[in-house]
């Protein structure tokens, strides 16, 4: 998958996701918010922000800044922003393997269904640990690689189709973040049929904040 079919599969989509996602999903993306741990006065960072479908969740008294490749999507966000007058919520076209902010720019990082529809996920994990504070949690909402050897071959032979509809199935968790300073803190399977997962991660790059190397 490079960007711009990214961006041309999710453009399209972008006409009737909420229809379909919205109640799918509501539930999956109220608790990866919760998981943060947000207390008040934190700086949020929502990674594939897409129509904005988290958005409600994140508390007003938090400054929360949303991203994505795609601004069809995007602009679905922006009106959802003017009609329930969300001040404390920001949206950018960006890339998120090459992200504009400075280094520990965030508390914590949102990304839902977001690492298995990017080019290089590796490239956009750096870039999250780059801009999270040490110590910062992560929260990944997504499917990864089921452990079910049926299952899990299936799903690689499927990958091809599911790459040409605009993410990945066959992700696996275990070497996502190998060799990154990056801790599991939790792992739950989430509804429909618990084919998602949440999973809470901590921050644990070094002292100067450049656990990884900047990607560009």
């Amino acid at each position: 998958m490079d960007a711009k079919s990214i961006d041309q599969v999710y453009s399209f989509y972008s006409g009737f996701y909420d229809v379909i996602w919205n109640k799918v999903f509501h539930e999956s993306r109220e608790e990866g918010v919760s998981l943060l741990g947000l207390r008040g006065g934190e700086r949020i960072l929502d990674v594939g922000v897409g129509t904005g479908l988290s958005l409600l969740f994140y508390p007003h008294n938090c400054k929360v800044v949303g991203i994505d490749l795609c601004d069809a999507m995007l602009q679905k966000g922006r009106d959802r922003l003017a009609r329930h007058r969300y001040a404390h919520i920001e949206l950018y076209e960006m890339d998120a393997m090459k992200m504009d902010f400075p280094d520990n720019s965030f508390d914590a990082i949102f990304a839902a269904y977001t690492i298995s529809a990017v080019p290089d996920h590796s490239k956009v994990i750096n870039e999250m640990i780059r801009v999270c504070k040490k110590g910062g949690k992560l929260v990944f909402l997504n499917h990864f690689k089921n452990g079910n050897r049926l299952i899990s071959t299936c799903e690689k032979i499927i990958s091809p189709l599911t790459k040409k509809m605009g993410f990945r199935a066959d992700l696996e968790l275990s070497t996502l973040f190998s060799g990154k300073p990056i801790m599991i803190e939790k792992r739950q399977s989430m509804k429909p049929f618990n084919y998602w997962d949440l999973v809470l991660c901590v921050n644990q790059k070094s002292e100067n904040g450049n656990g990884q190397q900047r990607c560009r």
